[in-house]
Order: structure tokens, then C-alpha cells, then sequence
């Protein structure tokens, strides 16, 4: 997909990228430099895909003056059968360094958070695998519904060389032109990578940044049992080598003196240098 169709607010230079995890998978991460990337529709929220619908109807209502292309150019493209099963895999971090919602859903009683350099932590992931799209998450709806519609009235007439109600015209008259199918598709797949990366607002507090996999033929997938259910994940094996960690914090519930000695002396065995404190954030029980 060409780079001008998906927008994402990349980490900026010098900055601290956040990895909220429990006591497990921060020993997994320091031992065997590894990190875990869970299937896109299997993440916490499990409405957060539905969010971008609600918005691209909106945007395309508001754009597409007859009721009845409009339906058409949505049946046909963001509600259509999608030609390929392409599978996502998620990796999550934060901009934020002390977050009790980022707490309270990664391990609050066994939870730790580690501080990456981000132009470091970015070169070995990609050093690791290929990355399909990484970046910040979009809370704001103001800033979804004005990168939908950059993409419905300027880079689909850009790309085709006309204008959209064109495009329309032409899939009206026949379901199997060219220009209408190739919008149709192009349209589906910015909706599909936007949907991981559009989130409500009101979950803006995060300020989660994601990397995104697409699960190539030869990519192995696991499962490790959560809440329930078995929850599917791929690994992403970081090359050898002590990783960019900046630091390291203890969450909120998990403030007993072992926690903090522990990690500071994991840290030291591994040759880190990087300092361990406690949240800041004081919980009421």
C-alpha cells in the first residue's frame, strides 16, 4: 500500500517508548529477547474495530451526495468479503511512563513497565521482522474522520485520475469496472490497517503506539491460555545482545521491597545499567 494512503504520527527522535507487561513476559523479554505480538482481533478491546466503521459511514455520508452510490461504494468495499485472509499481529507500547489504565490491564499486582530508546528499540524490531505500519495511535475523531476522508476525495481521484463521483458513476453502470473496483479495494485495505490504529477517545490516556506484523506463510503461531480462551500470538525474536532499555518501573500493586531488588539485580546479572523505580501512582484498597 503506497505511504501516502496511511498517515501514522511516527515516535519522535530521542523519545521513550513504554512496554507495560506482567512479572512473565518481562522475564521473557530480558532472557530471551523477545517480544510477543498478539493477533489483531484477539486484542483487550474487542469493539475497538468496530469504532472505524461508524466513522468511514459518517465520513462517506457526508461526501457522497447520493444515498444510494454511497451504499453501494460501502456494500462494495469496507462491508465487502475481503479477497485475501491477511492477518495481523499487534505489538504494543505506550508514550506514557506511568499510566494506571495501562496499569490496570497489563498485571497491576505483577506488573512492570520498560522504558525503550525509541530510534533503538524501532531499528532492532525491524532488524527482527517486517514491520507492515507502526505508529501512534488516533484518538481524536476529528483527526479519523479527516484522514478517511483525505482518503476518499483525494488519494482515490489522485490515484485513478478522476473524480470520485466518476469513480461512483462508473461502478454504478457496471459493478466489474476497473477504476471502481481498484477504489473499492484500495478503500477496504486503509480500512483495515486504520481499524488497529483508530481507537475512542475515550481510551486516549494510553497514548498506546503499535507496530503491526502481517503473517507471512512461513510465520509459526502459538497460543498460550488467557481469561479462558487460548489467545494466538507471534514471536518476534530480537538479535542477541543486551536490549535499549532506558528503565525500568515496579506498577502500583506490586510495591513490595522484592520487586524492586529483584529487577535492579535481573538488571545487573545481565550487564543493564538501567535504573528500577516504583509507580508514582498511590492506589486506594
Amino acid at each position: 500500500m503506497s505511504g501516502r494512503q496511511v498517515k501514522l504520527a511516527q515516535a519522535e527522535k530521542g523519545s521513550i517508548l513504554y512496554h507495560y507487561t506482567k512479572s512473565n513476559g518481562i522475564n521473557g523479554i530480558l532472557n530471551y529477547n523477545c517480544f510477543w505480538a498478539t493477533k489483531s482481533d484477539f486484542l483487550n478491546d474487542p469493539n475497538e474495530f468496530f469504532h472505524i466503521q461508524g466513522i468511514i459511514d459518517e465520513v462517506c455520508r457526508e461526501n457522497i451526495k447520493s444515498p444510494a452510490l454511497n451504499e453501494m461504494f460501502l456494500a462494495d468495499s469496507v462491508y465487502a468479503e475481503k479477497e485475501k485472509n491477511r492477518e495481523y499481529f499487534v505489538l504494543s507500547f505506550s508514550k506514557c511512563q506511568d499510566s494506571i489504565t495501562m496499569w490496570s490491564e497489563f498485571g497491576n499486582k505483577t506488573g512492570y513497565n520498560i522504558g525503550f530508546r525509541s530510534d533503538e528499540i524501532i531499528a532492532r524490531i525491524e532488524e527482527a521482522a517486517e514491520i507492515a505500519y507502526h505508529g501512534l495511535v488516533v484518538y481524536d475523531t476529528k483527526k479519523q474522520k479527516q484522514l478517511i476522508r483525505k482518503n476518499l476525495c483525494s488519494y482515490l481521484p489522485d490515484l485513478l485520475r478522476m473524480p470520485l463521483n466518476e469513480i461512483l458513476e462508473a461502478g454504478s453502470r457496471s459493478r466489474q469496472d476497473p477504476s471502481y473496483l481498484k477504489a473499492c479495494r484500495k478503500f477496504q485495505k486503509m480500512a483495515e490497517v486504520y481499524a488497529m490504529f483508530f481507537k475512542q477517545d475515550g481510551f486516549a490516556e494510553e497514548q498506546e503506539y503499535r507496530f503491526i506484523f502481517k503473517r507471512q506463510k512461513d510465520t509459526a503461531v502459538h497460543f498460550r491460555p488467557k481469561d479462558g480462551f487460548m489467545l494466538p500470538y507471534i514471536e518476534i525474536p530480537l538479535s542477541e545482545g543486551n536490549l535499549p532499555i532506558q528503565e525500568i518501573m515496579v506498577a502500583p500493586q506490586n510495591h513490595i521491597d522484592l520487586a524492586k531488588s529483584g529487577m535492579e539485580y535481573m538488571l545487573h546479572t545481565k550487564g543493564y545499567s538501567a535504573d528500577v523505580t516504583l509507580s508514582n501512582i498511590k492506589l486506594r484498597y
